[in-house]
């Protein structure tokens, strides 16, 4: 059974849902399935619990939360196109593009891309100018050429690369590492980090990142569609950056377990004496290792 807070971001993103009465009707059943096709919200959960210990007001804490999956959301149905990862499969339902169309896909996408944009500008609207800039610069760092878009440009071009594995690390660094800076580094601005400590974030986040991409491949490799609820394989067929194909499954599970190390240890740069004010980030942690476990426990030994 869903967990409160689960319960409260699923509804929050169904609310928050640019669909509208009377509006087109292939558009609204493509953000209602990807507004309704909740997976295990991490990201989500990471921004708000962090938006919480640092004093933003619920509803503000929610929005944050909810601009942060729906960049996320947007990114799955974009990644999955044929042009993309061409995906059948997504959170156990055929994907966006194959029940109504890639373009609606496409406008979709765009659709909660430009929701998110708008709840995070509402919510910082009330804050020093200051704290607004900061906000529009972690996003565009995040999210621009220079984070999650080039990473996917950076995936489809990897074919014709070297295929080294420093350009997967480079390729999910970009994309998953991005996000998860996203959802720890906007909502922790309120707190006004220290220099060593917005480093330590940064770290901490990219060794999430890189450990739950580096699962993902695993997963990709020895798994299957019915067992993930997404399409498998594809990598190997298409040519895309996967760790374990390039360094093979007792490497990768190997560095897994290096990154686990290094985000431990960051973490404890960062709470010395104890939870402190980054304790929801320690929380958190807890709750990522367990669900890597769970990922990898699915996977073919």
């Amino acid at each position: 059974m869903p967990d409160p807070t689960s319960l409260q971001l699923a509804e929050a993103l169904q609310a928050h849902s640019p669909t509208l009465p009377g509006g087109e009707p292939a558009l609204s059943a493509a953000l209602v399935q990807l507004t309704g096709q909740t997976g295990k919200l991490l990201r989500a959960r990471l921004t708000l619990s962090t938006a919480r210990s640092f004093g933003w007001e619920e509803s503000a804490a929610v929005n944050l939360a909810v601009a942060v999956e729906y960049f996320h959301v947007a990114s799955l149905a974009l990644d999955d196109l044929p042009c993309m990862d061409d995906a059948l499969e997504r959170r156990g339902q055929p994907c966006v593009h194959r029940q109504h169309g890639e373009a609606t896909a496409i406008l979709a996408a765009l659709a909660l891309i430009n929701r998110a944009y708008f709840l995070v500008n509402t919510t910082f609207a009330a804050q020093p100018l200051s704290l607004r800039q900061a906000a529009a610069a972690c996003v565009d760092r995040c999210l621009g050429s220079v984070g999650l878009v080039g990473g996917q440009a950076r995936d489809l071009a990897f074919a014709s690369s070297a295929r080294s594995a420093r350009e997967i690390g480079r390729i999910a660094l970009a994309k998953s590492g991005a996000l998860f800076g996203l959802a720890v580094m906007l909502p922790a601005l309120a707190a006004d980090p220290l220099p060593q400590e917005s480093r330590q974030l940064r770290a901490l986040c990219l060794y999430w990142g890189l450990s739950f991409q580096l699962v993902d491949d695993l997963r990709d490799v020895l798994s299957n569609s019915a067992v993930e609820g997404k399409t498998t394989g594809r990598d190997r067929v298409l040519g895309r950056p996967n760790l374990v194909l390039a360094l093979g499954v007792a490497a990768a599970r190997a560095r897994l377990a290096r990154l686990d190390g290094l985000a431990h240890r960051t973490m404890a740069r960062l709470t010395p004496t104890g939870e402190g004010r980054w304790g929801c980030l320690a929380s958190f942690q807890g709750e990522a290792l367990a669900a890597l476990s769970a990922n990898l426990a699915r996977t073919a030994a």
